[in-house]
Formats: structure tokens, C-alpha cells, sequence
């Protein structure tokens, strides 16, 4: 039967089965020599009924038989097979799930396979077939021995009385008795495939999974559970990698070397390539048909992410290399450089699935089965858990640096994630260029550019570059800058013209370059930079400074994230963790360190990055139960003088038999809970609220230390309000450790307020806040109304919030934004923006007013917040009522618990609670991000 039958019966943009090719196959069997010989496979196949399909390799496709009882070596029982249409060579190894409503919808193992050889005096098997009888020897791994195969009829009834799906020839299949026979062999004895060792039921309950055929059984799955059918767009917006500071080990990560060379993607289709570069155009202006055609990949249509990059004689990338290699095509000269070679590493797209949302180690697994061999294209290897040793391979080797990748990570499209984390060796940046000045003797014509990058929507002059350069690379600089010339400077302020600047031409802001560079000056200027090359098709107001963020934090954010978008068999979200009494849960036995930044998700760090400790020991906490009234107490080893440790600072929820909460109690929650709080502190200014009497007693406001606080408690001075009249400059607390925090618990310090902005860019935000402000008259049901609103904004708008009860009556979110990118008036303005249409909704809930009295009762929505010193209370901050609420965060789902309340947490559940789920605001230090147009 030719292959026709086959694709007329299946809709391969359905099933899972392999298409083959019908052309190709004629054409086999015309060119072939007779088959005497070939592979064979058995594959048990749950489709209306059970049965197994026989095949036999000939003449270039599996001639094919139904046999509903199966074969057997039982040479007294007869099988009766059904002859049915050819399948192509590529069926040989398949197992998986046909769809329900496709032809043969079931689930298929290979159940047996192996080699058959015809006997004499059996003609080739073609015509064997034709005449209605094979006689042939079976070498497969259950079945073996002489088997006939004879035709004994037409279309009829199978041995059930009930004809097989498409009946047509029928058959028996019957083993010759020999040394191999069996009597009583029963092939429902034997139910494991011999491919993979799995069942029917296991391959059933795994169906979004695909094998590869050349790997060991424990190797060969590929989870695919998270692919879905798609439409192939015309390309994907990539994924970005988040600056960090440190290489690390851990054993959820891949590290892959950081190419030196040009970001593209290539989009398979129908045998051509077409090339994208990182802001999506057109690559091939660069590369020409690099890819093209498509004989690289196993893959009708696909869309791979990858690096172009030019290799120097020892191997190395080089990005020198490449640049010259990029001029020759563009000049279409003959190649004097390096050879150009595509690094891919990771797949977003295979034949009519969307990848996006397959974990990152199944989507390089699947893309390295289906690369083929090609002086072009590699597949962009990495190394599993040891993070430090590979750092220090490429630091050997002079390389770029390497890129952490979290195993389980999705594909995030146009995102810069921390799923994804690079850590450089030679520190570089990409610069726009506003300008060149002249040289002397050989490099008159250009021997420095002006560089800058953009902050807040401006282009700031960052000083020069003017090193690095040989006389091709200022030659092809200034051919790329003598059209741009104008009359205007176009930084923002103007740098003076003095020094070198005093003969700079101006350019319009038009050209990316990436150069090295030792660092940057106070005052935000690059030193001791090198030019390296031009970066073509970049966005020049996408350019802005790196900052690298901590790596520990980088990676806890990355693996709590993962943790939280994974669906667990009850449909939740986050998996508990178990815990003792202390926050920090137990961690995994993988070899990971006491701290390791590269913790479990949910886990948190044990010490600061500077190795302050941040939690009390066991015996810290029992010294502090055992202690008197008051007395002199360790916390992470610093001694505190303690006082009146059993003076009742809250007193119970009404109604309750709860014991009141003594000064005693609040600061054992303060060391308990600090592995919690201090990530939400560490580097921010403090301004407190101090309780001495307790939560009913008179407050007051503490943002300038006294001298007179102990000298080993970290502090900071006010920077950049000297000139200002109404006040001097304060000196805050900056809590760095454990026993900080047990100090203010100590001093009734309870209620705590945290900067939005780091101590090293105190006048920046790094948060966007909503707060809603509930009035006299707003129920918590119409709180949560408005707290929903603002969660459905966030999802149209494409941003990431996370939420927290305030542990009064209102809720907020606060949305981490790039570092150094928007000043409070941008803040202010987007969230007054988003606030004004959330409000918009319900007009009769909210007020605009500042004042309480004029809001009449209504909630406000809060916007004001965003300004300098101006803050919220702090993540897991204590609120002076009854019971000692605290401010808790939430996921947004548990907006529509209907246990949820505003003081549902406090200082005697909260540690508990954070010990299950982990720190739920940890990403929003972390997950910086730009804020939408609205």
C-alpha cells in the first residue's frame, strides 16, 4: 500500500506521528535492491481496542499488520493480523498519545524491535507480500525464532466477530516451533516498551513528552507539558538576561559561556531561513544567508534563539573578528577574517508547537535531538551545577563571562528576567554616541567619540572613548558618523566644551557601541574604557547603565518566581515548605552551602552578602526566654542591653483568651522573622515609629538617630539637602543584621518604614506605589474590589506587582522599576494614571481628597506616596492594634479567599506562615522592570 493511505488518513498538524515522505519512499523502493531483510518493530497500540501493530522494513517503508491478540513464541496459537496501509521508516521508534477524534486515537509503546531475515526459498519481500506469504527469522529483544506470515482471506470479521478499523487482507501470523518456542507465551506477559521501559499508562499519563530514540531509556524524555499548539509567528521577541555580580554554584542552573558576538534568531520555514537581530530587523543585512537553507535542522517550520559569532584561530570568540567579518559581507569582499558560526541555544517553536512555555532544560534537549551536523551551526553546550569552576575556565580563557540559566525557566519574550543572569568577566556596557573628536598623527580624524546613555527618556553625556581603536575600525566609526553630523549637542544637560570637547563634532543619537570599561566615576562617567564594536540594530534609547544586582537575591527572586507560575496537582500555585520555629525552612540535602545565595525557592539567606548574620541561633533565642526582666542578651553574636522585656506592648484581639504581648515577645519575633524583613531593608534609609508605652500609648516619629545609639549599629547621613533651610540632613539607621532588628525591638521600634530608594541613589525610586486607602465608611469587601481592579490593570498592562496587607484595613502594591531609570514624579505620575482609571470604575467608592474629613467616608487611592522620604510601612513591619498585626504580603490569588483579612497575620503566625510559602515580596527586590505607557 503506498504512503498515500497513510497521510490521507492523518492530520499531522494534530497528531504526533511522523508525516515521512511519500515521494521519497516510491522513490526507495524504485532505486532499492529487493528486500530480503530488514528492521522490525512491534508497537502495542490502545486504540478501540488493543492490539499490535507488526511491521516489517521493506523496500523503503514498515509494511504493516494488525494483530489484536499479539504475537507470540507459542508455535499451537495461531494470531490472526489484518493487513493495513504502509507506514513510513520514521514510524520505527515512535511512542506517545494520538488525539482523541484522529485516526488510531491511543497511546503506543515500541513493544518489541529488532531485525528479520526471510528464509529460503522466500522471494524478496515486496513480492512475498503480494503473493500472501513471508517466511522469515525474528532477532528482537522478546520475540525471536522462525515466524510465518500467510494470507488467508479478504475483508471479514476479526476473531472477536468484530471487524478491525479499516479491515482489509486477513492474516495469521504463526511462530515455527524450535529452541525458541514457548508454550503458552503470552505477549500481555510482557507490557514494557523495550524503548523507553515504560507502560501503555505510563505513556498515557505523560503524553506532552517526547523520546529520542539514541538516548539510554533514563535519558531519552523530553517533558514537553508545557508546549501548546500553535501558529508559528514571525518571530519572538527575545529574552533578555539580568546583569549579577557573582559566579555560584547550584545545582537548579545551567551555565553557558557568554558569546562574544551578534544576538540573532532564525526563523525555520519550508526549507529558508530568515534572521532577526535582537530589536527584530533584519539580520540578514548583516549575514546574508548565513542559515539558509534549513538543512541544519530536523524541523518543518522552527524558531531558534541563538549567537552569531566569528571564531579566531585558537576557537576563541572574538567580537573584533566578527566586526571586520560583517564589513566584508556588507562590501561583499572576499573573507580575510574568522569563520562566522551560529551558537544556538534554545528553542522557541518545532513544528506547530509554541515552546515558550516548556522549562528550559526540555527546550535545549529537544533543540540538540533535532540540529543536524553543519560547519555552521553548533549546538550552544553548558555545564550543570558548577557555576564556579566553569567562571573560572572562561576567565582562563579570556572569554566574555558565562550566563546562569534556572533549569525550570519558561521563555519570557521581551523581558529582561533573572531566570536568566549574566556574569561578566571583562565588565562592558553599550554607549550611544553623541559625537567625535579629533586625534593626532595617524588618528586626526577621530580619536575619541562621546558617548552617553539614557536615563529618565534623556541622553546623559558619560564621557568619552578613545581607546581600542585601529585605523579600520575609526575609519568605519567615521563613515557611520559623518552623515549624522549636526549642530546641536544632543546630551541632556550639554557637556562644557573644554579640553577635547572644545573641537567635538555632534552627531544625532543614532549608533550603538559596546566597550569596556573599568568602571564608573561619582559623577556617572565611564573610566578606563576600550572600544570593541559597533552594535548594529540596537534601539539607541533602550541604552541604559547596567547595574548588576546581587546575585544570591537574583536567584532566589528567579527560583521563587519559577515556583510560583508552576501548577501543582491541586491547582495551586506555591508547593509549602516544611519549617521548624525558624523562618528559614530546612534546605535541600544537593550539597548546597549553609547560605547559599542559590537557595531553595522559599528558603531565605542565613547571613547579609557582607556576612552579617541574620537570624539568631537556637541557644540565642532560649538565652532570651530564660532571660529576666531585663539583662544583657547575644543576637548573632552582637550583646544587646535589654529592658523591660515583660512590659505588655499589645494587648489581645477582643474577645480573645490570648495573653497580652510583651516587649519580650516582639523582639524573639524580630530575630525569628529578620531573614524575612532584611532584604526589604538592607541599603535603605529607616524612618520608625516608636511605641514606648506600647500600641495604645503615645507615639513619635525617629528618623534622625541620637549620637548616643551604640556605635556598632550601621548609619547614614542625608546626602544631597544641605542647601535646604527647613531642616539638616538626618542620620538614619540602616539595618544590616539580626541583632539591628532585635534593637528596635528593644526601643519599641516597631513600626517600621523602609526608603524606596537605596542609599547609593537616595533620590531615585526603585518601587512604584498603590496604595489603597480605605475611608470610614469602606467595607473589606470593597476593598478588595478595588485591590482587584488594580490586579486586573497589572495584567493588562503587562506588569508585575506584588501585594500586601497593610495589617490595618488597606492593601497595597508595589512594583520594583529599574534602578536610577525614573525620578518620583514619573512614579507619581504612572500610578496616578492607573489609579485614575481603576477609580474611574467604581466612582462611588473613591475619593480624590487628601484630607479625611472631605473624603466623606471613601477610600483613596494613593498615589502621593511616590515622592522622596515619603514611605509605606515595611514588608512584615508590626502595626500598633491589638494582637500585633503585621504587614503581610499575599499572592494576588488570595484576594478571593474569603478568609482573608487585613490583620489575618501576626507576629504569632506570620513566621510560620512565611516558613511554608517563603518570602512572597523577595521578587519585588529583584524583578526590576520598565514601567508601560498607560
Amino acid at each position: 500500500m503506498p504512503l498515500k493511505d497513510y497521510h490521507r488518513k492523518r492530520d499531522f498538524t494534530k497528531t504526533p506521528e511522523p508525516a515521512g515522505d511519500a515521494t521519497s519512499a516510491d522513490a526507495r523502493q524504485v532505486a532499492g535492491s529487493p528486500s530480503r531483510s530488514g528492521r522490525f518493530v512491534v508497537q502495542r497500540h490502545r486504540a478501540t481496542r488493543l492490539h499490535y501493530d507488526f511491521r516489517l522494513e521493506i523496500d523503503g517503508v514498515l509494511v504493516s499488520w494488525a494483530v489484536p491478540k499479539g504475537p507470540t513464541l507459542d508455535p499451537s496459537q495461531r494470531r490472526m493480523a489484518v493487513h493495513v496501509e504502509d507506514h513510513p521508516l520514521e514510524y520505527f521508534d515512535f511512542e506517545g498519545v494520538i488525539p482523541a477524534r484522529q485516526y488510531g486515537a491511543g497511546d503506543v509503546i515500541v513493544w518489541d524491535w529488532g531485525t528479520w531475515e526471510a528464509e529460503a526459498p522466500t522471494l524478496e519481500g515486496t513480492k512475498s507480500v503480494q503473493q500472501g506469504e513471508l517466511k522469515f527469522v525474528l532477532l528482537g529483544q522478546k520475540l525471536h525464532g522462525r515466524f510465518t506470515i500467510v494470507r488467508t482471506g479478504g475483508r471479514r470479521g476479526a476473531e472477536t466477530g468484530r471487524p478491525f478499523e479499516d479491515d482489509s487482507e486477513q492474516w495469521l501470523l504463526i511462530h515455527k516451533r524450535g529452541p525458541e518456542s514457548v508454550d503458552g507465551w503470552d505477549a500481555e506477559d510482557h507490557p514494557k516498551s523495550v524503548k523507553t521501559g515504560r507502560t501503555n499508562d505510563e505513556v498515557k499519563a505523560n503524553k506532552d513528552a517526547i523520546w529520542i530514540s539514541q538516548a539510554p531509556a533514563g535519558e531519552a524524555e523530553i517533558d514537553l507539558a508545557g508546549a501548546r499548539e500553535a501558529t508559528m509567528p514571525a518571530h519572538v521577541e527575545p529574552m533578555l538576561a539580568t546583569l549579577a555580580t557573582n559566579a555560584f554554584d547550584d545545582d537548579d542552573w545551567l551555565f553557558e559561556i557568554k558569546w562574544d558576538g551578534f544576538r540573532v534568531q532564525s526563523v525555520v520555514r519550508d526549507g529558508e531561513v530568515r534572521l532577526y537581530t535582537r530589536n527584530l530587523k533584519d539580520a540578514e543585512t548583516y549575514f546574508g544567508r548565513l542559515l539558509s537553507p534549513s538543512s541544519w535542522i530536523d524541523a518543518r517550520e522552527a524558531i531558534v534563539d541563538g549567537e552569531v559569532v566569528a571564531l579566531d584561530e585558537h576557537g576563541a570568540p572574538d567580537f573584533g573578528l566578527l566586526q571586520e567579518r560583517i564589513s566584508e559581507l556588507r562590501a561583499g569582499g572576499r573573507r580575510t577574517s574568522g569563520p562566522l558560526v551560529y551558537q544556538a541555544f534554545d528553542l522557541l517553536h518545532h513544528d506547530g508547537r509554541s515552546l515558550l512555555g516548556v522549562p528550559l532544560e526540555s527546550r535545549k534537549r529537544l533543540l540538540k535531538s533535532v540540529l543536524r551536523d553543519h560547519p555552521r551551526v553548533r549546538f550552544a553546550s553548558h555545564v550543570e551545577v558548577a557555576g564556579l569552576a566553569f567562571h573560572a575556565a572562561a576567565t582562563q580563557r579570556g572569554l566574555e563571562g558565562i550566563v546562569a540559566k534556572l533549569r525550570t525557566s519558561r521563555y519570557e519574550p521581551g523581558r529582561r528576567s533573572n531566570a536568566w543572569l549574566k556574569i561578566k568577566i571583562r565588565p562592558e556596557q553599550e554607549l550611544v554616541v553623541g559625537g567625535w573628536t579629533p586625534g593626532e598623527g595617524n588618528a586626526k580624524d577621530l580619536g575619541a567619540v562621546a558617548v552617553g546613555v539614557y536615563e529618565n527618556g534623556r541622553l546623559r553625556f558619560a564621557g568619552k572613548v578613545g581607546s581600542g581603536f585601529t585605523g579600520a575600525t575609526r575609519r568605519r566609526l567615521l563613515d557611520r558618523l559623518e552623515p549624522l553630523a549636526t549642530d546641536d549637542p544632543p546630551f541632556e544637560p550639554p557637556p562644557e566644551r573644554k579640553g577635547e570637547l572644545r573641537r567635538v563634532t555632534w552627531v544625532r543619537p543614532e549608533l550603538v557601541i559596546r566597550a569596556e570599561l573599568g568602571g564608573w566615576s561619582r559623577d556617572g562617567m565611564v573610566r578606563q574604557t576600550s572600544f570593541k564594536g559597533i552594535e548594529d540594530g540596537r534601539d539607541p534609547t533602550n541604552v541604559v547603565r547596567e547595574r548588576a544586582v546581587e546575585s544570591g537575591s537574583a536567584v532566589e527572586a528567579a527560583e521563587a518566581a519559577a515556583v510560583a507560575s508552576a501548577p501543582t496537582p491541586a491547582g495551586g500555585t506555591t508547593p509549602p515548605h516544611t519549617g521548624g520555629s525558624a523562618v528559614a525552612p530546612a534546605r535541600s540535602n544537593r550539597a548546597k552551602a549553609a547560605n547559599n545565595p542559590a537557595a531553595n525557592p522559599g528558603a531565605l539567606r542565613t547571613s547579609g552578602p557582607d556576612g552579617l548574620p541574620w537570624v539568631a541561633t537556637d541557644d540565642e533565642l532560649a538565652a532570651l526566654d530564660g532571660l529576666g526582666k531585663e539583662g544583657v542578651w547575644p543576637a548573632g553574636g552582637q550583646e544587646l542591653k535589654l529592658t523591660n522585656l515583660d512590659k505588655v506592648l499589645f494587648p489581645p484581639p477582643d474577645g480573645s483568651d490570648d495573653p497580652p504581648i510583651t516587649k519580650r515577645e516582639l523582639i524573639r519575633y524580630f530575630a525569628r522573622i529578620s531573614p524575612a524583613i532584611l532584604p526589604h531593608l538592607a541599603e535603605r534609609p529607616l524612618n520608625l515609629q516608636r511605641f514606648p508605652n506600647g500600641a495604645n500609648g503615645p507615639s513619635f516619629w525617629q528618623k534622625d538617630l541620637p549620637e548616643s545609639t551604640p556605635g556598632w549599629l550601621r548609619k547614614w547621613r542625608e546626602t544631597g539637602v544641605e542647601e535646604r533651610e527647613d531642616r539638616k540632613p538626618n542620620l538614619h539607621l540602616v539595618a544590616d543584621r539580626v541583632a539591628a532588628m532585635c534593637w528596635l525591638g528593644n526601643q519599641a521600634a516597631f513600626e517600621i518604614h523602609a526608603w524606596t530608594a537605596r542609599i547609593d541613589d537616595p533620590w531615585r525610586p526603585t518601587f512604584a506605589l498603590v496604595d489603597v486607602d480605605p475611608g470610614d465608611r469602606t467595607t473589606w469587601d470593597e476593598t478588595l474590589m478595588l485591590a482587584r481592579l488594580y490586579r486586573t490593570a497589572f495584567e493588562h498592562l503587562g506588569v508585575r506587582a506584588y501585594p500586601k496587607l497593610t495589617g490595618k484595613r488597606g492593601i497595597q502594591a508595589w512594583i520594583p522599576v529599574v534602578p536610577g531609570r525614573y525620578t518620583y514624579a514619573d512614579t507619581s505620575a504612572w500610578v496616578e494614571k492607573v489609579s485614575k482609571a481603576v477609580g474611574a470604575m467604581v466612582p462611588d467608592l473613591v475619593s480624590w481628597e487628601w484630607s479625611k474629613a472631605d473624603r466623606r467616608g471613601r477610600a483613596r487611592l494613593d498615589y502621593t506616596q511616590n515622592a522622596s522620604i515619603k514611605t509605606l510601612v515595611a514588608p512584615y513591619a508590626v502595626r500598633p492594634s491589638a494582637g500585633a498585626p503585621v504587614s503581610a504580603p499575599i499572592a494576588w490569588e488570595e484576594l478571593d479567599d474569603p478568609e482573608l483579612r487585613p490583620n489575618r497575620w501576626t507576629i504569632r503566625n506570620v513566621v510560620e506562615r512565611v516558613a511554608e510559602v517563603g518570602d512572597l515580596f523577595g521578587p519585588a527586590q529583584t524583578d526590576a522592570q520598565e514601567l508601560p505607557k498607560v
